[in-house]
């Protein structure tokens, strides 16, 4: 069932949302309004447990060009949960690979603004009324998860890979974590959005 969701003016109930208030650096008190404007209205019939719920279905190639030129697939499906007190929670299921598939589950919980934990060190920021971005920033990039709704019951997505001054290829690591990866400008296969 979809929902109309405004993202200045939803009610976050108990949820499991990822974090996205608070700007490294400039201080999270200049989105204290708009925390505020999240927390003091519900866009639903119920306001005693209501929260906004979006589901991100994501694909992208991943261009490897060290150490072995290949392409990445990655297949990766978030649910996101906006809850009471700036509580935002994430859900990710994420599969990589073409043949030998690899799945993996995680779910992070954090105030909005602050980091989710685990690798991936990303937060969640609400920007305006509207638009909801997870940021996680990377030595050579960031990668940015742009959730934008209109208040009508729907939502959309995008991806951005910016790299960082100085970069040409982009640069993480593997699964593990043990050897360098690089990359060129990953290419997105599909990004749908739905409000739950």
């Amino acid at each position: 069932m979809r929902s109309a969701v405004n993202l200045a003016t939803p009610s976050i109930a108990s949820g499991r949302p990822p974090p996205a208030l608070r700007d490294r650096d400039g201080g999270w008190f200049a989105c204290l309004p708009l925390v505020g404007a999240l927390l003091l209205s519900v866009p639903f019939a119920s306001a005693a447990h209501a929260e906004a719920r979006f589901r991100l279905s994501l694909a992208w190639v991943t261009p490897i060009v060290e150490p072995r030129p290949h392409d990445r697939v990655v297949q990766t499906s978030f649910i996101v949960t906006l809850a009471d007190k700036g509580k935002v929670t994430e859900a990710v299921t994420r599969t990589t690979g073409r043949r030998r598939q690899s799945v993996s589950m995680q779910e992070r919980e954090a105030d909005l603004g602050d980091e989710l934990g685990g690798r991936s060190g990303a937060q969640w920021r609400v920007l305006n009324e509207s638009t909801l971005v997870r940021v996680a920033a990377r030595p050579s990039h960031t990668f940015a998860i742009w959730l934008r709704t209109d208040g009508s019951r729907s939502c959309t997505v995008s991806l951005e890979w910016r790299l960082k001054p100085g970069f040409t290829v982009f640069e993480g690591r593997s699964r593990r974590g043990r050897e360098p990866r690089f990359f060129t400008q990953p290419r997105v296969e599909a990004a749908t959005c739905e409000v739950l």
